[in-house]
């Protein structure tokens, strides 16, 4: 079975369960809720809300097998699922023949079909009224569910007066239930004065988290029995890839599909041609999704794209040449659909691409010739920073030098290159663009979002605000990562109180640079406080292993060998302290006891 990537509705309801993934109880409760519309005369009316990509139709297909398989409700429903993208509806009565048509494919009624037929040849002032009738009868006594995706494309097309008849149906029939999808909370449902204000319960779908997207994509590898790129999501490397994947994502299922398809290559070779055939696939699909914006929201998002970091509200309005009020009106609308995330540091609010691939996507436009400077994008995300690191020190600085001219090569112009030299210059070449993608890496210091987090972490800390000073902590553990984000979130979780956190911490901050001695020590001071001695006396010893004289790690390995009854060891750890620090009265006394 191959999982489609934008039509889930083609897959058979045995394969939509088997990576249906983070919304079991979500489906659970509105099949319930669209039971008790059937078998009760209370309805239900559901909107779903959430980007392109998030998971919209799959939710809608599912709900539309599990209620047809239903037998106890088969003869008490007639289910009406309209497709995906209805252009045509530019009245209520389109609207009714399209419902029309959606149950005569459904249950194929010939009676039906050829009543539709007739609609053409009566007059446009009674064809309304007749469709209206030729509803009512086949729906009979039973209860009409109806499936509706892109309801704020529906409503457009009702306007206004088309709106307000459909609400009248609803009220005077009592014979319908709906469950419909929407990318934002439009006008239609979300203004007091608009018809149907408060008519429907809002659910809104959650973007992926990160073990979310390893459970879909063994889900989806295990569906086409891929067992290489299930054993390879259970690895450390695995996970790594798919947390590059949602970096790039932004948590869109959809895009976990495209990507699933390389996660498990190893070389640059084998990565190239996949990328370059992602970015065919997917430049479509952001192109039609830009076709959704209003002009000046389009050019916030060129904008956006330009830039690889989060950008101040006042920068984006400088750059788009419109007033601070105008643009905030623009980007709280752009993040309501799902195209922007926001975030504030301190005082200033920062906006940036939701889905960075987006910003690849939409400059192969731009890069004339040139898509394989993208591919060094695309690399920053997919290779963990030790690996680059690794790279970086194996290359030289003249070897990183000379990437930034093999990175002016287009996709075709490498392509060659390789295939025409040896497996070594390959290897060369493939290094070169990693290095400079840690090049590039390294320069994200000047992301102005990060700076404003170092700043405002280091403000609140001194302020001794632990708590804000956490919050803004993590959050540059989440965007940049690097050991000391890590070192800094254990030193502030320290202060809370919170060893085993600062301790897991420190892990992280070590793991990137293993001989961070501060790191260490601090590690030991925390295994000190929970009583893990034997480990503590470990962190001191590698903390010592790097800066042998520093006398407050010999100082605390002499006070917790002491609690482990360990007293010769002790007094040698004390007289360590007194070699560089004769004048430690504390050293002198705890020597003595």
């Amino acid at each position: 079975m191959k999982v489609s990537r934008y039509t889930p509705s083609l897959l058979a309801p045995e394969d939509l369960e088997a990576i249906f993934v983070q919304r079991h109880k979500l489906a659970n409760r509105l099949v319930e809720q669209i039971r008790a519309s059937v078998l009760t005369d209370s309805k239900q009316f559901n909107l779903l809300i959430g980007p392109r990509g998030i998971g919209k139709t799959h939710l809608i297909s599912m709900l539309y097998h599990r209620v047809a398989q239903q037998e106890d409700l088969k003869s008490h429903l007639v289910i009406a699922w309209l497709r995906e993208e209805e252009w045509g509806i530019g009245s209520f009565f389109d609207l009714v023949l399209r419902i029309l048509n959606a149950l005569q494919a459904e249950y194929q009624d010939d009676d039906l079909a050829s009543k539709i037929s007739s609609f053409y040849d009566i007059s446009p002032k009674e064809v309304e009224q007749v469709a209206l009738a030729t509803l009512k009868t086949f729906i009979g006594k039973r209860t009409l569910l109806l499936l509706m995706e892109n309801l704020e494309d529906v409503f457009a097309g009702l306007g206004d007066i088309g709106q307000k008849q459909l609400r009248s149906f609803l009220q005077e029939q009592g014979c319908c239930t709906i469950v419909a999808t929407s990318q934002s909370l439009f006008n239609g449902v979300k203004l007091q004065t608009s018809p149907f204000y408060g008519f429907f319960r809002i659910q809104y779908l959650k973007d992926f988290a990160v073990d979310e997207a390893v459970s879909l994509l063994t889900k989806i590898a295990q569906q086409e029995e891929d067992s290489e790129l299930v054993d390879f999501l259970q690895t450390p490397k695995g996970r790594s890839r798919v947390q590059a994947v949602h970096h790039l994502a932004g948590g869109n299922p959809r895009i976990y599909v495209v990507f699933s398809e390389f996660l498990t290559h190893e070389s640059l070779d084998d990565l190239v041609q996949p990328f370059m055939n992602m970015l065919d696939d997917l430049t479509p699909y952001y192109q039609a999704r830009m076709m959704y914006l209003s002009p000046q929201q389009r050019k916030i998002i060129e904008v956006l794209s330009r830039r690889k970091y989060a950008m101040p509200v006042k920068e984006i309005a400088q750059r788009c040449f419109v007033t601070h009020q105008t643009v905030s009106n623009q980007l709280k609308d752009l993040r309501d659909k799902g195209y922007v995330l926001a975030d504030s540091i301190g005082r200033q609010s920062f906006y940036e691409l939701r889905e960075p691939l987006m910003r690849i996507c939409l400059s192969v436009k731009e890069t004339r010739g040139e898509p394989i400077r993208l591919f060094v994008d695309f690399l920053k995300a997919w290779y963990p920073r030790s690996e680059l690191q690794g790279i970086q020190q194996r290359l030289g600085k003249d070897n990183i030098r000379g990437s930034e001219e093999l990175s002016r090569l287009t996709g075709n112009e490498y392509q060659q290159s390789v295939r025409a030299n040896s497996k070594q210059s390959s290897s060369i070449a493939n290094d070169a663009y990693l290095a400079l993608a840690l090049v590039e890496k390294e320069e994200e210091e000047l992301d102005p979002k990060i700076a404003a987090c170092v700043q405002e972490r280091n403000q609140q800390y001194e302020q001794q605000n632990f708590k804000e000073a956490l919050t803004i902590a993590k959050k540059l553990v989440q965007i940049r990562g690097r050991d000391v984000d890590h070192h800094w979130l254990g030193n502030i979780q320290s202060d809370l109180g919170r060893y085993e956190e600062a301790i897991a911490s420190y892990d992280k901050a070590l793991e990137f640079k293993p001989d961070n001695d501060q790191a260490w020590y601090n590690r030991g001071v925390d295994l000190g406080y929970l009583g893990r001695y034997e480990e503590a006396i470990a962190s001191y010893d590698k903390a010592l292993e790097i800066k042998p004289d520093n006398d407050q790690a010999w100082y605390n390995r002499g006070v917790d060998l002491r609690s482990l009854g360990r007293y010769e060891e002790a007094i040698s750890s004390y007289d360590k302290v007194l070699e560089f620090k004769p004048d430690d009265d504390q050293a002198w006394y705890n020597r003595g006891v």
